[in-house]
């Protein structure tokens, strides 16, 4: 039998998914529909991560456009055209999402998912105003490491040998970053540690990503349309449109109104991923998004990059690369028991 590209790949996912999960049995036979649905589940699951990653790691770029608005108000703003954009996908594929309000166990779970995301996107959104967009980094960089933890903790998913050795790297670099960037990084801790927590309890809850991301939404849509409201009376804010007398205004609008999308798909997209694969390997993944937000920092915003994060950066993408070796030497190992009569 030949092996083509798309062969090794199901062997390795499928590999990576039992090391995360169960740990993987040297010998273990993966066959017919066993195999074909952990390749696709991981497929889908290491694709939209990948999407979501890259997407989130780009949106500095997206939010300096608002400079001239509140950042409160942005945060306020991203909530309310999240839940537009969420409700009217929902209609137009006729998803009822309101029914998981009703059940006790999702509102359990989406409740206090809803609370984290908004404390996260408030956190950010204030950051890369005040210009802190590399103390964003730093919090994105330590977030994969509280996911790696949570996984181990909550959902008994295990590290391989080297995998272990990725992670000594990823937070080796992570603390000779923080020790460089001269000051303590509270922000960065906070984005870590509430991203990391939502991403488990989104997994934990296992609800489809659109409609858990419009009931997350709809549940802080009425504090977030009072926020705005009091912003707009007490400092003349844009309310719920800005100024359309204006091409700026229209600007302004087409931009808050935009925020709903560029808000919801991402979220869609990791709650797809995290329901797909194991938050270990999740967490490996998200180091995307903080890489392309420091290049963004650097060479867009002009954000000096130092020594220190030229080091945390080198020994970050080591412990990447060990992670994907990892990933392949399963299906070497498959690949080497596979009976000769077979190939």
């Amino acid at each position: 039998m030949v092996w083509g590209r798309r062969q090794w790949l199901c062997v390795a996912c499928t590999a990576m998914w039992r090391s995360g999960v169960q740990g993987y049995h040297g010998g273990m036979t993966i066959q017919g529909e066993q195999m074909k649905g952990a390749c696709k589940r991981m497929d889908t699951g290491v694709l939209t991560g990948l999407i979501c990653y890259v997407l989130w790691g780009l949106f500095p770029l997206y939010w300096r456009l608002l400079d001239g608005v509140n950042q409160y108000e942005i945060v306020a703003q991203r909530v309310i055209w999240c839940f537009v954009f969420t409700a009217l996908i929902c209609a137009v594929v006729r998803v009822d999402f309101w029914k998981l309000l009703k059940q006790p166990r999702a509102r359990r779970f989406l409740i206090p998912a809803s609370i984290l995301i908004t404390l996260n996107w408030s956190l950010y959104i204030v950051a890369v105003a005040t210009g802190h967009v590399i103390e964003t980094s730093i919090g994105y960089y330590l977030n994969p490491l509280v996911s790696i933890v949570l996984g181990m903790v909550c959902f008994q998913e295990r590290l391989t040998p080297l995998q272990w050795v990725a992670v000594a790297l990823c937070a080796t670099g992570i603390i000779l970053f923080t020790i460089g960037y001269g000051s303590f990084p509270a922000i960065a801790i906070c984005l870590a540690v509430s991203f990391g927590t939502y991403g488990a309890v989104k997994k934990r809850g296992g609800y489809p990503a659109l409609e858990a991301i419009a009931v997350e939404s709809a549940v802080m849509t009425p504090v977030a349309i009072v926020f705005a409201v009091v912003l707009a009376i007490t400092t003349g804010g844009h309310a719920f449109m800005g100024s359309l007398e204006s091409a700026e205004g229209w600007k302004t609008t087409a931009l808050l109104v935009g925020g709903g999308a560029v808000t919801a798909i991402p979220l869609i997209l990791f709650a797809k991923a995290a329901n797909s694969i194991p938050l270990t390997l999740l967490g490996f993944l998200q180091y995307i998004s903080p890489t392309l937000a420091l290049i963004v920092g650097v060479f867009v915003f002009g954000e000096p990059f130092t020594t220190s994060h030229a080091v945390c950066f080198g020994l970050i993408w080591c412990g990447c690369t060990l992670v994907i070796v990892d990933s392949l030497l399963p299906a070497r190992r498959f690949r080497a028991e596979e009976p000769r009569e077979s190939r």
